[in-house]
């Protein structure tokens, strides 16, 4: 992917962001804020999306949660809403825009693949929920889950995809693989896309993880 060109920003630089995630995991760590904020800044230029607006929510969009005391959801579970939070609070300290600050934190509410209670509604949301879902699939999003799974001790597969239960009754603990992962969330995330953009890069991704999970089905039946 070819690196996109943008000016630092007023409100955050890159290396004011990059101390942000100091706590980060091997899945979500300041690689992951990086590739998505490229993607993004990719998918801005294409889709007619405010750069600035775009680049803020990518750098933002991850920020642990331990850097938020006032949420009781203290898990991955909230972090999108923590995050937003954090970025209003930052982004009013730089005295932005209202409406821009607005919109960025709309960004990163509605980034989240496992709540879709929050739409993304401009083309700026559009942009980062495609560039964040995009490093969930193809190559990327396959190295991200075998990274996950192995940081928290899961095993490396026990059933083929195919055989995997419905989600009522999905698997706990070291039993949740990187095939989970895939049955549950980055199978379906291709469907999810907004931007012409995006679909068609993730196209291609999805097809090349297809592919994956099927030869490793096979070698592990061997």
């Amino acid at each position: 992917m070819d690196t996109i060109s943008n000016p630092e920003n007023p409100y955050l630089t890159v290396a004011e962001a990059r101390q942000l995630y100091m706590l980060g995991d091997a899945a979500h760590d300041f690689d992951h804020v990086l590739r998505v904020m490229q993607m993004a800044l990719r998918l801005a230029a294409a889709e007619g999306a405010d750069p600035t607006i775009v680049q803020l929510a990518a750098l933002l969009h991850d920020v642990p949660i331990e850097f938020d005391d006032s949420l009781q959801e203290n898990s991955r579970q909230a972090h999108h809403l923590v995050a937003a939070e954090f970025a209003r609070q930052l982004l009013m300290a730089h005295e932005m825009a209202e409406a821009n600050i607005a919109n960025v934190v709309h960004c990163i509410e509605a980034h989240r693949f496992r709540d879709q209670s929050v739409q993304p509604q401009t083309i700026e949301a559009q942009c980062l929920y495609d560039a964040d879902k995009l490093d969930s699939i193809g190559a990327i999003g396959v190295a991200r889950a075998f990274a996950f799974a192995g940081a928290h001790a899961n095993r490396l597969w026990t059933q083929a995809w195919r055989t995997v239960p419905p989600a009522a009754a999905k698997p706990t603990g070291a039993d949740y693989t990187p095939v989970h992962e895939y049955v549950y969330k980055l199978r379906q995330i291709v469907d999810t896309l907004y931007t012409p953009t995006a679909r068609a890069i993730g196209a291609q991704r999805h097809a090349f993880m297809e592919q994956f999970f099927e030869q490793l089905e096979v070698e592990m039946r061997q």
